[in-house]
């Protein structure tokens, strides 16, 4: 069994969560105190220095709208517990001092991620700035739990061998799942493989907290604050594969129920008089547009035995072209429904999406500003996921940086 150094304080944290639960909620609980407000602070400063939206205290300062010196002891706290550094900044044309850079430490924490998917498991360790350091792949059809959990071990024992400075990780899993739960609940397509409580077993085998979250929900939270979506707030993100699901943040945080489960924009109807889709509904969007079924229709219209990713390289093909068309549009037509509902700011698509020619993915900024209803003067934008294949993994390793970011973890 794997161990780290965080190990003793993890299991002293959650021994102090679970009797703070059993204690009784009182008015006076409900209010922020100054150490919390310390606490969030310091990971705003972190995500700003991590993200590359500041890179001096000048520019923390500016950005936050905290005093120089409320800024400075922040960063000289960050400093002495290793998260970030002082870097020597380019000489300017001003007058004055130059300001002293910083960036993230070599020596801060890093974060594990792992990937749940049909057919695969990936894995990823992580700096605090995303950038990889290790990743690794299982491909596999599973076939029961205990077989998708050792998957998932031995990838996550590849990720951790030789660290000791690893804060926590991060599960990403197709849905649907329960968060609350730490639970991965009966995903379609799947061979009935359910019901697996992956956030437990996972602390119990590595002493690490594990964050877990929807696969697509943890890809829009990466690209809001790494990627394409950086910028904005209210983000609607698709994937298109084996399923289709979206990824929701309103005012920068996640969409959740109070039930804990993430959104699923694949079924969605499209037709009440359509195909029946397992889920039980009929005219279910993922019926229509998911890659086995574009595959299958490609090959039947052609007469060619290609793969799903030739097929849509074959832009100019006037019957692979008609066949893209009519899915943008059952695409769009569901896109639209969410975006009348959430007024997002951006569209990020995903998965194999990013293999789909630019063409189509102006096709559905075309259509989805045309049909939509609210704010109409104001574009959205329609873009590829800027990590690409790797969105979704790196979303898991997002799941257990971005507590850092929230203050949670000092």
């Amino acid at each position: 069994m794997l161990r780290s150094r965080n190990a003793e304080a993890f299991l002293d944290g959650r021994i102090k969560i679970k009797q703070k639960c059993e204690e009784p909620v009182t008015m006076a609980k409900l209010g922020v105190n100054r150490d919390n407000q310390k606490k969030t602070n310091r990971g705003i400063v972190l995500r700003l220095i991590a993200t590359r939206q500041c890179t001096s205290r000048v520019d923390l300062s500016r950005m936050t709208g905290l005093t120089k010196t409320a800024i400075s002891q922040i960063v000289n706290e960050l400093i002495e517990k290793n998260y970030l550094i002082e870097t020597k900044k380019e000489n300017t044309s001003e007058l004055g001092r130059n300001p002293v850079g910083l960036d993230i430490s070599p020596r801060a924490p890093r974060y594990a991620g792992v990937l749940v998917q049909r057919g695969y498991c990936e894995a990823v360790l992580c700096d605090m700035q995303l950038n990889v350091l290790k990743i690794e792949k299982i491909k596999k059809e599973w076939m029961d739990a205990a077989e998708l959990m050792q998957a998932v071990y031995t990838l996550l024992d590849h990720m951790l061998e030789g660290e000791t400075n690893v804060s926590g990780i991060g599960v990403a899993s197709i849905g649907p799942v329960s968060i609350k739960e730490g639970m991965i609940v009966h995903p379609l397509y799947f061979n009935e493989v359910e019901n697996i409580e992956i956030r437990k077993q996972l602390e119990e085998r590595y002493l690490l907290p594990v964050y877990f979250d929807h696969d697509n929900q943890s890809a829009a939270q990466a690209e809001q604050l790494y990627g394409n979506g950086r910028g904005y707030q209210d983000i609607l993100l698709l994937s298109v594969g084996r399923g289709v699901g979206c990824g929701i943040l309103v005012e920068g945080q996640r969409y959740h129920s109070y039930s804990g489960y993430a959104p699923e924009i694949g079924h969605i109807s499209i037709d009440y008089n359509g195909v029946p889709c397992v889920c039980g509904n009929v005219g279910c969007l993922e019926r229509y547009v998911n890659s086995p079924v574009m595959l299958a229709r490609f090959r039947e219209t052609t007469g060619l035995d290609r793969s799903y990713e030739e097929f849509c390289q074959m832009e100019d093909d006037p019957q692979v072209d008609e066949i893209m068309r009519d899915m943008i549009h059952k695409l769009t037509n569901a896109i639209v429904s969410a975006l009348n509902i959430l007024n997002s700011q951006i569209i990020l698509v995903c998965m194999d999406c990013v293999i789909w020619p630019e063409k189509y993915i102006r096709m559905i900024e075309e259509e989805v500003n045309r049909k939509k209803f609210g704010n109409r003067e104001v574009r959205v934008p329609v873009k590829k996921a800027y990590f690409l294949e790797r969105t979704q993994v790196l979303g898991a390793a997002c799941n257990a940086i971005n507590p850092l970011f929230q203050g949670e973890q000092f």
